[in-house]
Formats: structure tokens, C-alpha cells, sequence
């Protein structure tokens, strides 16, 4: 009876296979060439990290993204930094999307978090969000004038 269970046991691990988690790209803008702040990432030249692997600085189960940025000023030029991981819970309160906010020093932060594919801490492409916010925010700034008229 006893070997019967350890076969049965045997076949399941190997039906299922080893456990992978989600694979998140982690770099620094300030510390690696190949992960600009201001340029377009390059997916071909970066690695994916599993996130559940000794390789990732953080482990978790969701990709973040994180970029702050200062614009130029007349008393100091502006920079921008961005960096990518791992992310093992949101530290926002979001667990999808991203959170715009401007911090303690008066940067400008964005943090997106993702756990749909791996690598979508890469290029996010907010075009169209910023469309439809841009066309939301005139239709509603249209619809008050013709209100208040």
C-alpha cells in the first residue's frame, strides 16, 4: 500500500513539473547602462530574473516599476531615475496599475505594478491612457461650461 502512495506521488510531481513565478526585470537607471532613465528599454539587452529565484533582490510574486523625476529648475538641472523589480506586495495600496504622487523632496513619482506577463516592467506604453484621461477631462470641462452658461 505504501509503494502504491509513493508512485502515486511520484507521477503527480512529475505531471505537474517545477513551479516557476512570475520573471521581472531588475535594474537600476543610476547603476546599469542598460537600463536608461531617459533612452527606451531594450528588452533584448536585459535579462529576465525569476522572482522566486536567489537572483532577485527582492522576491515576490508582481513586477514593479518605479521612476522619479525632477524637472530643471533655475537654481539646479532636473534628473530622472528609474528603477525596476521585483515586488512582493504593493507598499500603495495597489496591486494592478500604477500611482502617480509627488514625494517627501518634492519629486515626481510613478510606481506601476503589474502580474499579468512576465517582463511587463519593461516599456510600458501609456499612450492611450493618457488620451483618454486628456479627452475625460475635456468632456467634463465642456459639459460644466455648458451647464454654468
Amino acid at each position: 500500500m505504501n509503494l502504491i502512495l509513493i508512485i502515486f506521488l511520484v507521477l503527480i510531481y512529475i505531471q505537474q513539473g517545477p513551479v516557476h513565478g512570475i520573471q521581472c526585470y531588475q535594474c537600476s537607471s543610476e547603476e546599469d547602462e542598460f537600463c536608461p532613465a531617459f533612452d527606451k528599454f531594450d528588452e533584448t539587452k536585459n535579462a529576465l530574473v525569476d522572482c522566486f529565484s536567489l537572483e532577485s533582490y527582492v522576491p515576490g510574486h508582481m513586477c514593479m516599476k518605479m521612476v522619479k523625476e525632477s524637472y530643471d529648475t533655475f537654481y539646479a538641472k532636473g534628473f530622472k531615475t528609474v528603477i525596476r523589480s521585483c515586488a512582493s506586495r504593493s507598499t500603495l495600496g495597489v496591486a494592478q496599475g500604477c500611482r502617480y504622487f509627488v514625494d517627501e523632496v518634492g519629486l515626481e513619482v510613478a510606481v506601476c505594478y503589474c502580474e499579468n506577463r512576465d517582463g511587463c516592467n519593461g516599456s510600458f506604453k501609456n499612450s492611450h491612457s493618457i488620451l483618454l484621461f486628456t479627452l475625460t477631462l475635456s468632456s467634463v470641462l465642456f459639459l460644466r461650461y455648458l451647464i454654468c452658461e
